[in-house]
């Protein structure tokens, strides 16, 4: 009779872990897709102020210029939608740089009396602060690659998929991060 208690126990142990899982794939789903609308929105706040400035400044916002304007209700999924997860990952390679090369002063060599100081001379943090900059100037690069791509080039569709790659490469060493979405793995 007790090992009849243990499986009925088990069972329903099962049970509600399965339930749990549902229930946090759901929760994560209803985030992700929150995120998404909360980039768009971003994206639209962020046309609408270039609109703003083309107008007072005398120039046609970009409808005229064949862009669509789309209503701010109207969600798409698409393009702009591909916008907004570039533009998510972007920002998250430079904010992942930024605290990598924030946090450089504290890799110093054991021992060194000048740690945190200007007079340091440990190759280290200098070491990360370069790699750092290198970094930036590669997620720089691939995103003016993305944004304004050259479709008279030769090898027009290929140059932005490497570029694309090349920034979800750079965002890979951060996959444990809180903020990391599976869609940017290469």
């Amino acid at each position: 009779m007790h090992r009849s208690i243990d499986l009925h126990h088990t069972a329903n142990t099962f049970e509600t872990c399965a339930q749990l899982r549902r229930s946090a794939r759901e929760a994560a789903d209803r985030a992700r897709r929150m995120r998404a609308e909360a980039a768009e929105a971003r994206l639209r706040a962020v046309r609408m102020r270039q609109n703003m400035e083309r107008m007072k400044s005398g120039r046609p916002p970009d409808a005229v210029s064949g862009f669509r304007r789309f209503p701010a209700t109207e969600i798409r999924c698409g393009a702009t939608s591909r916008a907004a997860q570039l533009a998510l990952l972007t920002a998250f390679v430079h904010a992942r740089l930024d605290e990598e090369g924030n946090t450089a002063d504290l890799f110093h060599e054991t021992g060194c009396p000048d740690a945190g100081t200007s007079a340091c001379h440990c190759p280290v943090p200098e070491r990360v602060r370069h790699d750092v900059t290198i970094r930036h100037g590669l997620a720089r690069d691939c995103e003016e690659a993305l944004r304004d791509p050259d479709h008279d080039a030769r090898d027009w569709p290929h140059n932005e998929l490497a570029a694309l790659l090349r920034l979800k490469v750079l965002a890979l060493p951060y996959e444990l991060h809180r903020q990391w979405r599976e869609e940017w793995r290469p």
